[in-house]
């Protein structure tokens, strides 16, 4: 899917934009594409050579790339295009290594997208149902946050996860938008979110995506067992005492 020169920027908040699987990928030829954009000559052009640097990687490969910039560990380096300006001649590779960068971490999330989707089924008893939502949300809030060094950032990552997973399970992007929100900002501030935080966030937002379908979550007990399911570790058994004791 190519991205219209003349159309708004992807917003990129929801699942369907950058699931990797929707848009095959050949890297071979990046650095080519990267270089018929003209070369950047100084700061003043970096707003300009990285919308253009965009444009051609979106129209190439799809929605995704649009962000090329976007992968933790890129976004953390300082090299974020307005604070720490490459030297015009090593900016296409950079780009490069950003790109694949982006790419693997979306192929990252895509594979625990597979794994925790096919255990939400609406059907299945709300106690399970509960805690396969509280069990999926806890854990992609750990993945947001593992590569973070830059605590400011680490809602944010959580907030961007959480709504491509709820896309990804059905929920509209507004709407998925919206109860990211509300319970990440109320939750979270601009620092890694503690084991306790993590629970509270799971909580409130499997209530009110359960509440979407008419479905009224349920307590999970702290005898849950420790491995629920697929050896995953039950964030609430884990950690009560330490909310306890805030």
């Amino acid at each position: 899917m190519a991205h219209d020169r003349s159309s708004t920027p992807p917003r990129l908040r929801s699942w369907a934009e950058v699931d990797p699987g929707r848009y095959p990928f050949n890297p071979t030829a990046v650095p080519v594409l990267i270089q018929t954009v003209t070369p950047v000559a100084g700061r003043s052009d970096l707003s300009a050579w990285t919308e253009a640097v965009s444009v051609v990687l979106s129209d190439r490969y799809g929605p995704w790339a649009y962000r090329w910039y976007w992968a933790p560990e890129v976004w953390q380096q300082g090299w974020n295009w307005i604070t720490s300006f490459p030297a015009p001649a090593e900016a296409p590779a950079l780009a490069v290594d950003a790109l694949l960068t982006w790419r693997r971490w979306l192929m990252r999330i895509a594979e625990r997208f597979d794994e925790y989707l096919p255990l939400l089924d609406p059907n299945a008893e709300p106690g399970d149902l509960t805690a396969a939502w509280e069990s999926a949300i806890a854990e992609l809030m750990r993945l947001a946050v593992a590569p973070m060094s830059d605590d400011g950032s680490c809602r944010g990552q959580c907030r961007r996860i959480l709504e491509w997973f709820l896309t990804a399970a059905g929920v509209p992007e507004e709407t998925a938008a919206s109860l990211v929100n509300s319970a990440v900002d109320v939750r979270l501030d601009w620092r890694t979110p503690t084991a306790a935080e993590v629970v509270d966030v799971a909580e409130r937002l499997t209530r009110d995506v359960l509440e979407l379908d008419g479905i009224a979550s349920t307590v999970v007990t702290d005898t849950w067992p420790d491995t629920w399911p697929q050896n995953w570790p039950v964030w609430r058994a884990m950690n009560t005492a330490s909310r306890e004791n805030m």
